[in-house]
């Protein structure tokens, strides 16, 4: 019986190690303290609001097959809001247990948008652009700590745009994943005005604005 027992436990242990290394991932969720900012009028017009974000990433062992990556945004106030969701596709050029580096290519789909003419007037505005994908994170030896940068940013006639963050994590080792709490800045820019792209007669992106701020949440890294 205790043969038959120990055969079963390494048989688990031999499949979750496998599974691990066949499949990958995280889940991401985060509270953004927001500092807005609108320039479709010509001048600043100042905002601060709370925002909550998301991401999830799928990885596997499959040779020249990219990973996959969603994200999504939102930022709502008195002069500007929108939903922001990006879909990437990226490779892993490094991953072991002291750095790891990522790069791709995406779409980003702007939904839900309003900006705030003047005199409570409030225009919609949506749309889809392309954006390049980057990452990085290091470990500090002999810590549990990690610091980590990415981002996803485009640029095209003059129109441009800019999601990137930087944060530290602090991972704390559990069976089946690992938790890693992280504080981080993140800012999103967009200059983006009756935009025009990938053939869509339907999108029409207007957007001047930047957000950025603080943010603090949770990993879940499997």
């Amino acid at each position: 019986m205790k043969k038959t027992l120990l055969a079963c436990l390494i048989t688990s242990i031999s499949f979750s190690a496998s599974a691990d290394f066949l499949l990958g991932g995280d889940i991401e969720a985060n509270v953004w303290q927001q500092n807005q900012i609108y320039r479709g009028n010509g001048f600043d017009q100042e905002d601060d609001n709370r925002g909550y974000t998301f991401e999830a990433s799928l990885e596997h062992f499959i040779p020249l097959v990219p990973n996959g990556k969603f994200a999504q945004s939102s930022v709502e106030g008195d002069f500007y809001e929108y939903t922001k969701q990006d879909f990437t596709l990226y490779y892993e050029f490094l991953d072991n247990d002291l750095v790891s580096a990522d790069a791709g290519i995406g779409i980003t789909k702007l939904s839900n948008g309003r900006v705030n003419n003047g005199g409570g007037v409030w225009s919609e505005t949506s749309g889809v652009v392309p954006h390049v994908y980057a990452a990085v994170e290091v470990g500090i030896p002999f810590t549990p700590l990690f610091v980590y940068a990415k981002g996803n940013t485009f640029a095209y006639d003059g129109s441009r745009m800019l999601d990137a963050s930087v944060g530290i994590q602090y991972e704390i080792p559990l069976t089946l994943f690992d938790l890693e709490l992280q504080v981080g800045y993140r800012v999103q820019e967009f200059e983006l005005t009756s935009l025009e792209i990938l053939s869509l007669d339907v999108q029409t992106i207007d957007l001047q604005s930047e957000t950025d701020g603080v943010f603090a949440g949770v990993n879940i890294d499997f």
